[in-house]
């Protein structure tokens, strides 16, 4: 208990930190000679800190807020600011983070970046809570007196919104990122070491050598090419690094934004950041929708749309790469058919039948190893591929427990046609001149001998039954 209530008491000991050092950091980013911050990172993990305050119990998000609230007011008096005036800041850095994360997080789905509508929607709630805070900050000045209440507005509305938009952006991006191991190929690695030295050529002459802002957007170039050939993850370590160099040249009073009045640096400098997020992660992230539709296409393209299993061009595709590996393996085919098969059709319809094909694939699913691929050929045919066989006789055995899985009662009535099926297995294993056609005949033949021996113990029995049992027995065989 008493464990419980400590963690309650504690409003998030990361996050408080990260805050506190967030504004420390957004005031280091004061533009020389004047007030005005370039970064406000505070605005990034405030918001952050209020989408893991809405995924807790009622009580322990209360003591969340309350942490941020009391930081805000804390932080704002050690760094010299007057009581009232912290005070209202507390106000507008919780509004803040509260709008944002009520959108956010309405309808109740999760945040995430995974595509391009995500996106739209984080833009759309980190401007309503900006905009929201924007006009706190802008009421406390109009109290104050202060003049020029529109220029405020633009600059504290631009610094919080795109601060907030690329590290919220950065962090839901790299925490939902699926790392792959990256196919390297020569025209690959080509490509990479040529865009990284145009990423660093363009951004040194802009922000470096260039003496005047009029080609500071030429950034665009090379970004786009790494949003539109890199994976989003890539594009948005990329926005990281542009981020940075941007603000740090500024800063020192480099390159393109360099002798400019101290609030059109800061506006130029947030708005080219705000620029270079929103137009690499849409192109990036459309990239990345396509190349999983196209994936997705190309899977239902290969895949049987009643069973989900292997169809025929998959099936080819998977024996012609086992029959091309060196060394060579061992591999065997297992093709079989239901016995019977069209009796279920006929006495139960074709809605049951497509039941019963469903379940078959399931059970072959189940008892075939994890290297194995089960394929349905069409109608009542179904193959499986056994490659790595270290003997051929395992062939047999595998056969033998896909007959015994097959022949399991499928919980019907016991005088249902289909109470209990059998299949008609044909086994083949391949040798150094097999392809893929010539080893699905084999196999396929082996298959017919097999439902030709049933068909003629069948015909024997009715001629000769062997006694009451074998005859009793006889109608259950489908």
């Amino acid at each position: 208990m008493a464990r419980r209530v400590s963690r309650a008491m504690l409003p998030g000991a990361g996050f408080a930190v990260a805050y506190a050092l967030a504004i420390l950091a957004g005031r280091a980013t004061r533009v020389e000679g004047s007030e005005v911050s370039l970064v406000w990172p505070a605005a990034a993990v405030a918001v952050l800190w209020g989408l893991h305050a809405a995924g807790l119990p009622r009580g322990r998000a209360a003591v969340h807020w309350a942490g941020l609230a009391a930081l805000t007011f804390v932080v704002n008096l050690a760094t010299h600011a007057p009581a009232d005036l912290a005070a209202w800041f507390v106000l507008v850095n919780v509004a803040l983070a509260a709008v944002t994360t009520l959108a956010l997080r309405y309808g109740g789905r999760p945040p995430r970046l995974r595509e391009p509508a995500d996106l739209g929607r984080l833009v759309g709630a980190i401007a309503a809570g900006t905009v929201a805070a924007a006009l706190l900050a802008v009421a406390w000045l109009a109290h104050d007196g202060q003049a020029d209440l529109l220029r405020t507005f633009a600059l504290f509305a631009v610094r919080n919104g795109v601060t907030a938009l690329a590290g919220v952006a950065v962090v839901l991006r790299l925490r939902d990122a699926r790392w792959r191991r990256p196919t390297l190929t020569v025209a690959r690695v080509a490509e990479t070491l040529a865009c990284a030295t145009l990423v660093g050529v363009v951004f040194a002459r802009v922000f470096w050598l260039n003496p005047g802002h009029p080609n500071a957007f030429g950034v665009m170039l090379p970004a786009m090419w790494v949003s539109l050939r890199f994976s989003t993850t890539t594009s948005t370590v990329f926005l990281t690094g542009a981020g940075t160099t941007i603000m740090a040249a500024t800063l020192l009073d480099r390159g393109a934004l360099r002798d400019i009045a101290p609030q059109e640096q800061a506006l130029l400098a947030q708005g080219m950041v705000g620029a270079l997020t929103v137009v690499v992660l849409t192109l990036a992230l459309f990239r990345d929708s396509r190349n999983e539709l196209i994936a997705e296409l190309r899977d239902l393209a290969q895949r049987d749309p009643l069973t989900g299993l292997a169809n025929r061009a998959l099936l080819n595709q998977r024996l012609e790469e086992l029959l091309r590996r060196e060394p060579p393996e061992t591999v065997g085919v297992l093709l079989l058919d239901l016995d019977g098969f069209k009796l279920v059709n006929d006495a139960w319809g074709h809605d049951e039948g497509d039941l019963l094909l469903v379940e078959i694939a399931r059970r072959l699913s189940e008892v075939a190893r994890p290297d194995d691929t089960v394929a349905r050929l069409g109608g009542d045919e179904f193959v499986v591929v056994c490659p790595g066989l270290d003997d051929p006789a395992e062939l047999e055995l595998c056969a033998e427990r896909i007959r015994r899985r097959v022949a399991l009662p499928y919980g019907q009535a016991s005088d249902a046609p289909y109470d209990r099926i059998t299949a008609s297995v044909g086994a083949a294993v391949s040798e150094r001149t097999s392809t893929p056609r010539s080893l699905l005949a084999a196999a396929d033949r082996a298959m017919y001998d097999a439902k030709r021996g049933l068909r003629d113990r069948e015909a024997r029995a009715a001629r000769w039954p062997a006694g009451p049992r074998a005859a009793a027995g006889a109608p259950g065989r489908g």
